[in-house]
């Protein structure tokens, strides 16, 4: 170092200027550093709106399977609700007496529940039904529909539940890039009085040492 001053180097413009930029790039990644110290959490509002708008990849809350069958007259849809209270198998009666083209061949399985998936009137006594049980016939302009519920198969859930866990960490590390960039771009418009901020922040934390 004396042999650097004794040659006059101290006092070179060119490494002043590259002294100083170090100096400065060191202050600002402290800065940085100290200012991304704090943790990024997620809210459970934020989380429950990026739900949303993926709800298309998830399950609905009302974690359900349905299956409907439609009778031409309320008489029959009595009677097979009958026969379906006794034991009779609901997948077979509606391949069997069902008038829904779309649906008969499954056993009237319309798979998961989600919002959209039937009828509103259908959906209003989908909510009042519980998993194993079987309405009432309820009336619509395209006939009469019965409607049972069961539990869905553990393997759906648990893809489910992997998803949520998927999209959470997107929305996290969205949520991180964001307050990069914020945090960058802070720094950047208020750069003098950043690096202000942050020679004292330096001194200090040197002085503490």
């Amino acid at each position: 170092m004396q042999e650097a001053r004794r040659r006059g180097l101290d006092r070179d413009d060119s490494i002043r200027d590259k002294t100083q930029r170090y100096k400065e790039q060191l202050v600002l990644d402290e800065l940085l550093k100290d200012k991304l110290q704090t943790k990024v959490e997620l809210t459970q509002e934020e989380l429950s709106a990026y739900y949303e708008s993926h709800a298309s990849e998830l399950l609905d809350p009302f974690k359900v399977n349905v299956s409907i069958m439609l009778l031409p007259n309320v008489y029959a849809a009595k009677d097979l609700e009958m026969q379906i209270n006794r034991g009779g198998s609901f997948a077979k009666f509606a391949q069997r007496y069902s008038i829904d083209e779309k649906t008969k061949g499954s056993g009237g399985d319309l798979g998961p529940y989600r919002k959209g998936l039937v009828l509103p009137e259908v959906d209003d006594v989908i909510h009042t039904l519980k998993p194993g049980m079987v309405s009432a016939p309820i009336k619509t302009d395209n006939g009469y529909y019965l409607v049972m519920l069961t539990p869905l198969d553990e393997a759906i859930i648990q893809a489910d539940l992997a998803t949520q866990e998927r999209l959470r960490q997107e929305l996290l590390a969205e949520k991180r890039r964001k307050r990069f960039q914020d945090v960058i771009a802070d720094i950047r418009n208020n750069a003098s009085v950043r690096f202000a901020e942050a020679s004292r922040y330096i001194t200090e934390d040197t002085g503490a040492r």
